[in-house]
């Protein structure tokens, strides 16, 4: 079959020195942490090939990008829940404006079509990023599998969905989360980049306000921006776990 939805996607995370995700060990305090980074311009690698062995993918070499102003982390608390049609996670910026500038990760289930058979699925970020009509290049490089409990790291390296800079002023980062079926937990928070650090914490609510009851998935989201920090290639790896 064709279907998006079924799409086999081996893409790119960091190990830090707090966490060796993609081999599946725990991190410091033995918290699941995962951390992912996204280069502009496919720096997720694509599927395999036709007769590729299994597990293994080409990697082209990315086409240049624009040096962003700096490096942001959005850091936050995954819980997973034990119900159905839940624990699909994905996280955004937008500029002031409300403008869509990228992804930064997105739940495979639903960023490869899944919502066709769940609609109810992600819904403030597909609506916002367009993603019915995302070119399959911008679906590979932000699916990730679903990520286990723990504390998890986002980067971002201050490029729009093309691999332009982007300039100067505040920008919006969301985590949107499905909790049980339609019901969903939305965190919204500001982050300035500039010449000087930043750092922020987002505020969240429940989608209908009866959803809290579904129980915590995410909490404690927060983003810090360094100036001047670019992202080291030399800490990407493959993350091959399945969705």
């Amino acid at each position: 079959m064709s279907d998006r939805s079924i799409r086999l996607v081996v893409p790119l995370v960091v190990v830090t020195g707090v966490a060796a995700v993609a081999t599946g060990t725990h991190a410091l305090h033995s918290e699941p942490a995962a951390t992912a980074a996204f280069s502009p311009q496919g720096a997720a690698a694509p599927s395999p090939g036709p007769g590729a062995p299994s597990g293994t993918a080409s990697t082209p070499a990315a086409p240049a990008a624009e040096a962003g102003l700096g490096l942001v982390r959005i850091t936050y608390r995954l819980h997973r829940l034990p119900q159905i049609a839940s624990n699909q996670i994905a996280v955004w910026i937008e500029d002031a404006n409300g403008g869509y500038v990228r992804t930064l990760f997105a739940t495979s289930f639903t960023a490869n079509g899944g919502y066709v058979r769940r609609p109810e699925s992600l819904v403030e970020w597909r609506t916002t990023a367009e993603w019915e009509s995302a070119p399959p290049e911008e679906v590979e490089s932000v699916s990730r599998p679903a990520q286990d409990g723990g504390v998890h790291t986002l980067y971002w390296d201050g490029t729009d969905r093309t691999g332009r800079a982007v300039p100067a002023g505040d920008y919006t980062y969301h985590v949107e989360g499905n909790t049980y079926w339609e019901n969903r937990v939305l965190f919204t928070g500001t982050i300035t980049l500039g010449e000087e650090p930043h750092t922020s914490s987002a505020e969240h609510e429940y989608l209908p306000a009866a959803a809290e009851q579904d129980g915590v998935l995410v909490e404690d989201v927060t983003a810090e921006f360094s100036p001047g920090e670019p992202l080291d290639p030399s800490v990407l790896t493959t993350y091959t776990r399945g969705s």
